[in-house]
């Protein structure tokens, strides 16, 4: 104590005690004190700057693990089961969120490894080996193994479960190396196995195995509201009314799967709401009572949908006007480059308000971006004008109409008169006998004799204006003889004129877009002189009228994978049922080219490429198709969700491919 006090006496400097601070202001003049606080304000300012650049530099924004989204979907669910799902758009899409394959797509619609560790093609294309991610867990703990694989593809292959994934897999075998190990043998190599394998998802075989189909099939409570898989979300809960109508589902939540073995997502719950009818989805997504959902081409606009931003995504599907190449006039190659010349496809996507691109490739090449065809059949009216000119296709009243002359393959030529025998006398008593009037006696002999001298004058008194006039006769003559021969001619050996007027029966689905396109269509062709009769069928209608080919041009739509597939859409075996060659082309070094392009491991191998191209020239040099569009779909996302990255998807059901990416809110952590 004495210590300091003796360091409190010498020192000559102590600071002020809080009475004396209290007194600071009072003492300072007006413009020290102005002074003083500038500098604590700029003190202050200097140390909250400093402290903010510390904890800028030294932290990073991450997605925050937070929201539910609320997405919408027209119609019903009714499988949650890999077995069954590629029946529906729903379905499909409820599938990749609660389920895992072995591989899926990217953001860009390439296939990319999911369930899958590592594989390779070994035995040139033929054996697919792999290996799978060991730390996978399905949605009730247990561990996913080769055993759950090797179930779900025999389960698939097994006729008895009428999976629509069947047919995909009937020549495949699939074997187990250990538990994690194991590898298909296809019969020869083929380039779309990797899209019909990023088509199923593995099914728990603790659950299913076992279950008779009946079972399957019966059970709501496995394949909607308890579906056990192992994607990146569970079942949560389902709403459903109570009876009658009411008694359809009205929502599934999905929580985030916590053990999920894949980057896990940042929303942590998806609220389904299904709806009957899509005004109700437009209406609620305007509204912003729902975040995000589907909308049909020409269904946004920026000003009605405030508080979401339309997130267009490409995808592998086209629409194509097939001429049916078995028809009386198309199968004229002159007669289809005519109607290709006078589509104006731009136009068409116009009336789509551009939501989409232009296709003028039997292989897609724009979305896959292969070389474009040589010839793309632009649009020239003139030319086609022309063409059908050529064709005897001449305007008649409006419309294109063909004068077809036809003969009995007889006719008189040389002048006939009383006393002349032989066959062209027996073919004057045939045609003088057709009326009785006027050769009453009606014998057939090749004699020229006094009865067919007084028919043949009753002949030409009947047609006298025709017959005796131009000569200044008011009597019959009794001989055959110029306008007398060409009148015999005109009534008895020649066949009246037929027109064939150039007529299209153009069918389509009944579906809104596709009704706006046909009639588009119907305007275009109507320039060029031809009649167009539009149906619109529903889709049991259509089918029915594609197995039996009953048009001739039907618009309608293609779909690809990963690479094009060509065969089932233009191979002549395809052209029955139950193949999709629409437009009932045949072509031999085509047939070759399309089997040539199936065997390879890789569908965008290099000399697979090559090979596509000959495929579209081919095709294109024939006038089959008129390829018009491919929509994009609009994918409708509250602007305040970020990470959204999805540029093409081969099927609807894939918009939430990258959905671990996605998040709705953000914070700051340490470095």
């Amino acid at each position: 104590m004495l210590f300091f006090k003796k360091n409190r006496q010498k020192n000559s400097f102590h600071l002020p005690s809080f009475s004396q601070w209290s007194q600071f202001f009072k003492i300072l003049p007006k413009s020290e004190k102005i002074l003083f606080i500038f500098l604590v304000v700029i003190f202050l300012s200097s140390l909250f700057y400093s402290i903010s650049a510390f904890y800028y530099q030294n932290t990073e924004v991450i997605p925050n693990e937070y929201g539910t989204l609320q997405e919408g979907m027209v119609g019903q669910p009714q499988f949650i089961n890999p077995l069954y799902a590629q029946n529906s758009e729903i379905d499909k899409a409820l599938l990749e969120l609660v389920f895992s394959g072995l591989v899926t797509y990217d953001n860009q619609g390439k296939i990319i490894p999911d369930l899958i560790n590592e594989y390779h093609f070994t035995d040139d294309g033929k054996t697919f080996e792999f290996s799978i991610k060991e730390n996978v867990e399905w949605h009730d703990g247990e561990a996913l193994t080769m055993d759950d694989i090797i179930f779900t593809f025999e389960l698939i292959q097994d006729p008895v479960y009428l999976s629509p994934l069947q047919g995909y897999w009937t020549n495949v075998e699939i074997v187990k190396n250990s538990e994690y190990k194991g590898f298909f043998k296809l019969k020869q190599p083929y380039s779309n196995f990797m899209d019909n394998l990023a088509n199923i998802k593995i099914m728990p075989k603790h659950i299913w195995e076992g279950m008779p189909i009946q079972a399957i099939l019966a059970s709501s409570e496995l394949n909607l509201a308890n579906a056990i898989g192992s994607g990146p979300y569970m079942i949560d809960s389902m709403v459903q009314g109570q009876s009658g109508k009411n008694k359809r589902i009205r929502s599934i939540t999905l929580a985030v799967n916590k053990n999920y073995y894949n980057k896990k997502p940042y929303i942590q719950k998806i609220d389904i709401t299904f709806l009957l009818q899509k005004d109700d989805l437009n209406y609620l997504l305007k509204t912003g009572a729902l975040d995000a959902g589907i909308v049909d081409n020409g269904a946004y606009n920026s000003k009605d949908f405030e508080k979401v931003e339309n997130k267009e995504v490409a995808n592998a599907d086209y629409f194509a006007i097939f001429l049916n190449n078995q028809k009386e006039n198309i199968s004229n190659k002159k007669i289809r480059e005519a109607l290709s010349l006078a589509i104006n496809k731009q136009e068409i996507l116009n009336e789509l308000s551009n939501q989409g691109y232009i296709v003028n490739s039997p292989i897609l090449s724009e979305f896959y971006g292969l070389p474009l065809p040589k010839n793309t059949n632009q649009f020239d009216l003139e030319k086609a004008n022309s063409i059908l000119n050529e064709e005897g296709f001449e305007l008649k009243d409006g419309l294109r109409t063909k004068i077809i002359k036809k003969s009995t393959g007889f006719e008189l030529k040389h002048d006939l008169k009383l006393g002349d025998t032989g066959s062209e006398v027996k073919k004057l008593q045939e045609c003088l006998a057709q009326d009785k009037d006027i050769y009453p006696d009606g014998t057939v002999n090749g004699r020229f004799g006094d009865l067919t001298k007084e028919a043949v004058i009753a002949f030409q008194e009947k047609y006298a204006d025709e017959i005796l006039k131009p000569s200044g006769l008011n009597k019959g003559t009794g001989k055959v003889m110029g306008t007398t021969i060409k009148k015999l001619n005109s009534l008895c050996f020649t066949v009246p004129e037929e027109s064939n007027q150039l007529t299209i029966r153009l069918k389509t689905v009944n579906n809104l877009t596709l009704k706006k396109v046909a009639s588009k269509i119907k305007e275009q062709w109507e320039k060029i002189g031809i009649k167009v009769e539009i149906s619109e069928l529903s889709t049991n209608d259509i089918k029915k009228t594609i197995r039996d080919k009953d048009y001739d041009a039907i618009l309608f739509g293609e779909k690809f994978g990963s690479s094009p597939e060509l065969l089932p859409y233009w191979h002549s075996s395809q052209i029955f049922d139950p193949g999709w060659n629409l437009s009932v082309y045949q072509n031999d070094d085509l047939d070759k080219l399309l089997e040539k392009s199936r065997l390879f491991s890789d569908g965008m191998d290099s000399e697979r490429i090559i090979i596509l191209d000959d495929i579209q020239n081919k095709i294109l040099e024939d006038y089959p198709a008129i390829f018009l569009y491919s929509t994009n779909y609009n994918y409708l996302l509250n602007k305040k969700i970020k990470g959204f990255s999805t540029k093409k998807v081969v099927d609807q059901s894939r918009i939430f491919d990258n959905i671990s990416n996605w998040y709705m809110s953000e914070k700051r952590i340490w470095k």
